[in-house]
């Protein structure tokens, strides 16, 4: 379902760009491509649970971006992560923990000062939270009776801002921050909080 949507957004993105005429009929649409791997680290607080708490902490994780660059501003394409917030916090034990995973289609615009491109934009996709809270010790073999398992998919809108610095001609360095935006059924997902990614990204 999230695949489809993600397909149809993409459609609606490509086929509003391409509906623009460039200002001159010898501009050449189709710039390149870009693509790469980051990680990334950020702090996320809140959360609504049995337990009655509200998890706060680190969290860390690693995904990757594909765009294809139209004109000379313009870039579009899907983006993936991984993202995990250990949980470790009384009534808690250490063994909690609360992880998203989240695609979506992604529109940016860039400038180029010098070696440096700044670019702002936004992904607009799906994911899925999965929340593992647990009372007890997680070194012994004694069963868990107080603890809770729940997966719940969500929408979001995630706007960013960031630089990439080009090392040589193919190679870029990225530096992004992001605040994601989940909404599930029962409003906005949390634990929510910003996000700071670093990675590589070839060009051509």
């Amino acid at each position: 379902m999230l695949k489809f949507i993600n397909t149809r957004i993409l459609f609606i993105i490509l086929s509003t760009v391409l509906s623009i005429r460039p200002a001159s009929a010898q501009e050449k649409i189709y710039q390149g491509f870009s693509g790469g791997m980051m990680v990334h680290s950020g702090y996320l607080s809140g959360g609504d649970n049995p337990f009655d708490i509200n998890p706060s902490g680190p969290t860390f994780g690693i995904g990757g971006a594909a765009r294809v660059h139209l004109w000379k501003h313009l870039r579009v394409g899907f983006e993936g992560y991984f993202s995990t917030m250990g949980i470790d916090e009384e009534p808690l034990s250490s063994g909690s923990f609360n992880k998203l995973f989240w695609t979506g289609a992604l529109a940016d615009f860039y400038w180029q000062i010098g070696k440096f491109y700044p670019y702002i934009g936004a992904t607009v996709g799906g994911g899925m939270e999965t929340a593992f809270y647990m009372k007890g010790d997680k070194t012994d073999w004694a069963p868990e009776l107080s603890s809770v398992y729940n997966k719940t998919p969500f929408f979001m809108v995630d706007p960013f801002v960031g630089v990439e610095y080009a090392v040589g001609k193919a190679l870029r360095l990225t530096l992004k921050m992001d605040y994601m935006l989940a909404y599930n059924e029962q409003g906005l997902n949390r634990p929510i909080g910003p996000r700071v990614y670093f990675g590589f990204i070839f060009a051509h």
